[in-house]
């Protein structure tokens, strides 16, 4: 594998890993920390989330347009110092309500970031596409299984630590982005082509009406799946923790087992994902009938265990689903909006993280207890089967479209 990546892949697959890990101190806790230990409603803290993910939408948005216009390496530079300076902060001031102002800045900065990252791995494979972006999942999951472990252990001493932690990776990710991120090939042609990064009298693409309205149910899709899966690190965590029981530690290593899970489990699903290369589809509609298995599990599970298979069955249906969505965004961008399709995918996720915390807690206290939730889940879940079925058949239409287009365009010429 390593001989078919080149050598910026791998720069942006290490920044990844560096990113995540230090990120990974922070985020499975947010909703156990503001109800637990600041004391703080679940409604409120939804709140919370609620905001910090739409900051993270808008930062997506404006990275993946700084990316596109003017240079990858300037969108990431700016989201990597607004990292460093809100981790820090935090490390620092955690009581309340500084403590939300402090994540709110960290979640601009992660929009920012995570958008160039994305585009960055899409781009810097020669072919494009799927290998750039599975790539750079699993060097994300790296991040999941180690971080929450080493927050796990951090944890007894205090959330204090915790958050000193992901202060001291920030700055392991820092030093590597200023070191080797200069090192990449930004005015390569074939990212230039991409992004049209200050090419005079060369026009952007402009997406055809079929083409957009797919792109839009894909990201319809993908927050679909998203809504439910946030579910794991919101209210089923205080589920978890509350009513059945399960230590922070314990919640904790179940994110190490779910990035363990999808590092080690390449080496068996590789082979098995090479046979979707051409049905990207397929590969989302197993990941959606997994992540129903996962709450059918989790729904009936009355010890650890029980959630510990149900984390199984989501990590499965992780590493089918999620590599697809970025890679069909890639198939759908016109030239030069690499950058800001890529941005719009992020952001739908963070959209998710959004709304997810807020509505499931909604659902929970006003609406049936954990019982409704599964039920909106399941809903969900059936829509995003939907809304695939939908956007295939948008992209097989303009797909074929831009075929006739060019064939009359070469029978004028």
């Amino acid at each position: 594998m390593t001989k078919l990546l080149p050598r910026d892949l791998w720069i942006v697959i290490v920044g990844m890993v560096l990113l995540y890990t230090g990120l990974s101190f922070i985020w499975p806790f947010n909703m156990v920390y503001m109800t637990g230990e600041l004391g703080m409603s679940g409604t409120d803290a939804s709140l919370v989330l609620l905001v910090n993910s739409f900051v993270g939408i808008i930062s997506s948005i404006i990275g993946g347009l700084i990316f596109d216009r003017f240079s990858g390496y300037i969108s990431l530079w700016i989201g990597t110092v607004i990292l460093v300076i809100g981790t820090l902060s935090l490390s620092l001031f955690h009581g309340y309500p500084t403590f939300i102002w402090n994540l709110w800045l960290v979640g601009f900065a992660m929009g920012m970031v995570f958008s160039g990252l994305y585009a960055a791995a899409g781009l810097t494979h020669p072919a494009g596409g799927r290998t750039g972006f599975n790539a750079i999942y699993v060097a994300q999951n790296i991040g999941v299984a180690v971080g929450p472990f080493l927050a796990g252990l951090l944890s007894g001493f205090g959330m204090g630590k915790v958050y000193l932690g992901a202060f001291l990776f920030a700055i392991f990710y820092a030093v590597f982005f200023f070191v080797f991120f200069r090192k990449i090939d930004w005015k390569s042609e074939h990212i230039g082509s991409e992004t049209k990064h200050r090419k005079r009298g060369m026009k952007r693409s402009r997406p055809t009406l079929v083409g957009l309205f797919s792109m839009i149910l894909l990201l319809a899709t993908y927050l679909f799946c998203q809504l439910p899966h946030v579910q794991w690190q919101s209210n089923l965590s205080t589920y978890m923790t509350s009513d059945v029981g399960i230590s922070t530690a314990e919640y904790g290593k179940l994110w190490s087992l779910n990035g363990a899970l999808i590092v080690l489990g390449q080496f068996v699903l590789i082979p098995i994902v090479a046979r979707f290369k051409r049905h990207l589809h397929a590969q989302i509609y197993i990941g959606i009938l997994l992540f129903a298995l996962s709450f059918i599990v989790a729904m009936h599970a009355n010890a650890y265990s029980g959630f510990v298979l149900g984390m199984i069955f989501l990590t499965l249906g992780e590493m089918f689903a999620w590599p697809a969505v970025p890679t069909i965004a890639y198939q759908l961008a016109p030239k030069g909006s690499a950058g800001l399709y890529q941005g719009l995918v992020n952001g739908m996720a963070t959209a998710a993280r959004m709304l997810a915390p807020f509505l499931g807690a909604v659902v929970v206290e006003n609406f049936g207890g954990i019982t409704a939730l599964f039920v909106g889940i399941f809903i969900l879940l059936g829509m995003a089967v939907l809304s695939t079925i939908l956007q295939r058949s948008l992209q097989i239409r303009d797909k074929r479209n831009k075929a006739l287009k060019g064939e009359e365009l070469s029978e004028n010429l």
